[in-house]
């Protein structure tokens, strides 16, 4: 068996304290199915974590101890602020209990602003792989739909501290900037862990799926 490397054992551990918390969450429809399925949240987690750097890792690390020891969750803070445009009333009636966020919207905005054009790439150039994830954007949410790709990344960057959001915009900026896309690298991870050798090969599968 090979030795897990400390990046892997913090990824590892990154996605351990996002379960425990979510297991904490309770849906106003009573549990979701999500939450029985430890095997698909972890390769989802993991496999976003891995395009960050270890510096971010630890830095997000911190985060989720420094909130539970304040006796926050992090997870269940992600999914009210989804619920601003899916669930707008429930959203009104607990919006006040959710911290502060206004130091943090400009760093989030421009995470998101990227993170959009990478998923423009994605349905491009991976339409039958791109078509079976969240909707895209927040214009597109409803309780139907549920929420986009752009609402769920918009609720979960809220609730990393700066230090963590500006080593994110650091990282995501400069991928940027040399052409890189995360989110294809995410999905590319994802697309291994169930047993692809490429997106290519992910994708002519779900085309045939189709």
């Amino acid at each position: 068996m090979a030795e897990i490397s400390a990046r892997e054992q913090l990824i590892f551990d990154i996605a351990q304290a996002e379960w425990d918390l979510f297991q904490q969450v309770q849906n106003t429809g009573g549990r979701a199915s999500c939450q029985d399925d430890p095997d698909t949240f972890f390769k989802m987690r993991m496999s976003q974590w891995m395009v960050y750097s270890d510096e971010a890792l630890h830095s997000y690390y911190e985060d989720c101890v420094t909130a539970a020891k304040a006796g926050r969750n992090l997870v269940y803070e992600k999914y009210a602020r989804m619920m601003e445009s899916t669930y707008p009333e429930e959203y009104e009636q607990l919006k006040d209990s959710l911290p502060d966020v206004s130091d943090k919207t400009e760093l989030v905005e421009k995470i998101v602003k990227i993170n959009l054009e990478w998923d423009k790439e994605m349905l491009r150039d991976y339409p039958n792989l791109r078509s079976r994830g969240r909707v895209s954007t927040t214009g597109q949410d409803s309780a139907a739909a549920g929420s986009s790709m752009e609402s769920y990344l918009r609720g979960e960057l809220l609730t990393y501290s700066v230090h963590t959001l500006e080593l994110i915009c650091r990282e995501t900026t400069e991928a940027y900037g040399r052409g890189e896309n995360l989110l294809k690298q995410t999905i590319a991870n994802e697309t291994r862990f169930y047993g692809y050798d490429s997106l290519e090969e992910a994708e002519e599968k779900h085309a045939k799926l189709s």
